[in-house]
């Protein structure tokens, strides 16, 4: 036997479930389109496309799955001059939740509606919509920004002309209008850092990953972020990578908006070095042995260092105090120089 409390849950919980499928039937919409024209859009700066859509078609706009700097979509409208004379007569539609997915030969749909405008008695008319919840965009009297943001989901915004005016002469209703869609895009790039690190003496490669850290812009940006990629505001940044077992690398960068950078960085030995160069036929001597690797640089320890070069009988001798850290070159140079007395 059913108590009361129990008959009373089960009507509430029928009434609910009556209500929900009455606000799903009220918001979703049925219709059908004379045509569906597709575009796929792409995250590029210089994109665009255009389409020519009658009073009843509609446009299918395709977005990357992957969007790192798209922030909203640009349709621009170029009305002929007959439809914009016959002002109010066409109707401009954006819907979510469009079933099935919009092909080029589909034509029934259903979804629910999200915006509703006008299509305004003017030869241009720009609809922008918006995908991040950031998205800042210029606007003008000639613009239209929509204020919900499509959930994209099948990753594509669905467009649809419909007449909404009777009595439309047939040479408007024959009209098309041009849309051309572009991206709208962050004032953003990315930058990936892609570090060389060369192998360590045995004594040094203790947890050397845990010793070397990135700044970008005097932040630490962790190694796997750096790796990944990091979104930077276009412009000049400055990148230091700084370890205990390598030199300090100091580099600038210019990011370009909606742009991919990839900086590699060698990193190397705090070992000090030296490349010593003489001309053919000099002997040099490094602390009192003869120094064969003319033009390399070799690794040299640190502290006072005697350095002999020799042409001949032309002999010169010269101290070099050696700091970890540094690299050094050594040049002998023999000039010739003349000169004319004037009388």
């Amino acid at each position: 036997m059913f108590t009361s409390t129990k008959r009373k849950f089960i009507f509430s919980l029928f009434l609910l479930m009556l209500f929900s499928a009455a606000s799903a039937s009220l918001f979703a919409e049925t219709f059908r389109v004379a045509k569906c024209h597709v575009i796929n859009l792409k995250e590029e700066t210089d994109f665009s496309d255009s389409q020519k859509l009658g009073l009843n078609d509609a446009l299918a706009i395709y977005i990357p799955e992957e969007r790192l700097f798209l922030e909203g979509i640009e349709i621009k409208m170029e009305i002929p001059e007959d439809m914009a004379m016959w002002r109010d007569c066409c109707g401009a539609y954006i819907y979510d939740s469009i079933r099935p997915a919009p092909t080029s030969q589909q034509i029934d749909y259903s979804g629910s509606k999200i915006f509703f405008g006008v299509v305004p008695g003017k030869l241009s008319w720009i609809l922008q919509i918006p995908l991040t919840k950031n998205a800042q965009f210029k606007t003008n009297q000639y613009t239209k920004t929509i204020e919900q943001i499509p959930s994209a989901k099948g990753n594509f915004v669905f467009l649809r002309l419909q007449q909404i005016m009777k009595g439309v002469p047939e040479e408007v209703m024959n009209s098309k209008i041009n849309f051309t869609v572009r991206p709208i895009l962050s004032d953003k790039g990315l930058l990936k850092i892609k570090l060389d690190v060369p192998q360590l003496e045995e004594q040094q490669a203790q947890s050397e990953e845990n010793n070397i850290t990135i700044f970008i812009d005097n932040e630490v940006c962790p190694a796997e972020d750096s790796e990944k990629g990091v979104l930077l505001a276009s412009g000049i940044h400055n990148v230091n990578v700084i370890s205990e077992n390598y030199r300090t690398e100091v580099r600038k960068v210019r990011i370009d908006p909606a742009k991919k950078m990839e900086l590699a960085i060698t990193l190397k030995s705090i070992e000090p070095t030296v490349i010593i160069t003489a001309p053919e036929g000099a002997t040099v001597f490094l602390d009192d042995e003869k120094f064969e690797a003319l033009g390399k640089e070799v690794v040299i320890t640190e502290g006072d260092h005697k350095i002999s070069c020799g042409i001949g009988d032309y002999q010169i001798v010269r101290s070099l105090s050696v700091t970890k850290g540094r690299s050094y070159k050594v040049n002998l140079t023999v000039d010739l120089q003349i000169s004319e007395d004037d009388e």
